[in-house]
């Protein structure tokens, strides 16, 4: 099978203070609700978590992405996820959140790299491949822009 990495790096202003956010994020079954086709996310083991997506199709292909993420944080402004092993993964996912102050409010940097399994023929990888690139980055957007919503309401 064929993995097409794809690296996505957004930000975006959020009139919340900085620890509001952190904690908003290191709450990662909370805030992965933000995440637009997400069908579940449960914690599996200490500060590790895996991710279940609803099915996606372009044309002929049709998968469902898994992976489980290991996190670590230092408290204040930075989290760090990483794809472990799991029997059912087939999604490889890193990244990183970074957080900081911006005027009244908190500028989060949203780094992801993910790398799906897509069973193609090698006629269509390139079809394909745009299509993951595309997804990736608009699941970015849409979450961070959630995020910005949830958070602001809150407020």
């Amino acid at each position: 099978m064929a993995k097409f990495p794809t690296e996505v790096e957004r930000s975006v202003d959020i009139r919340v203070p900085l620890g509001r956010v952190y904690a908003f994020f290191w709450d990662v079954v909370g805030s992965a609700r933000c995440i637009a086709g997400l069908e579940n996310c449960r914690e599996v083991g200490p500060e590790t978590f895996e991710f279940l997506y609803e099915p996606r199709s372009a044309g002929p292909v049709s998968m469902v992405v898994r992976y489980t993420s290991a996190y670590s944080g230092n408290g204040t402004d930075e989290i760090l996820f990483r794809s472990v092993a799991s029997a059912s993964g087939n999604t490889d996912a890193e990244g990183c959140i970074r957080l900081r102050a911006a005027g009244e409010g908190t500028r989060v940097t949203l780094r992801q790299c993910i790398a799906p399994e897509t069973p193609v023929p090698r006629l269509v990888q390139g079809v394909i491949r745009s299509f993951v690139e595309r997804e990736a980055a608009a699941a970015v957007d849409a979450y961070l822009a959630a995020v910005k919503r949830e958070l602001e309401r809150r407020a």
